[in-house]
């Protein structure tokens, strides 16, 4: 188990949850990018004229198409590591097992 002291006494959770999914979804990129490549190289094998259309398109599209997959894997690893995900639809902030943040006056 990965924690790390963060701030006012925090576990780092937050932190480890963060860099997990950052590192999935570059790598989740990396894959989606690859396989873009690989079809689009078949593309212009078959068509020349359209290898690079292509390419552009399916490049541009492995980000948006990597982030829920990534989301999903991020979210499988870090309950396999036995941590509950923190997102504001599992209440995070209404949970009483942790501490709460004090809020900054205004």
């Amino acid at each position: 188990m990965f924690t790390c002291g963060w701030g006012r006494g925090g576990s780092g959770v937050e932190a480890m949850q963060a860099l997990t999914l950052m590192i999935v979804y570059v790598l989740t990129t990396a894959m989606v990018q690859l396989i873009g490549f690989l079809i689009s190289r078949v593309v212009d094998y078959e068509y020349p004229t359209l290898g690079l259309m292509t390419f552009l398109v399916l490049f541009l599209g492995a980000f948006g198409l990597a982030w829920p997959i990534a989301v999903q894997i991020a979210q499988w690893l870090i309950r396999r590591s036995g941590h509950v995900v923190e997102t504001e639809q599992s209440g995070g902030d209404a949970r009483r097992d942790v501490p709460r943040k004090p809020v900054a006056a205004r």
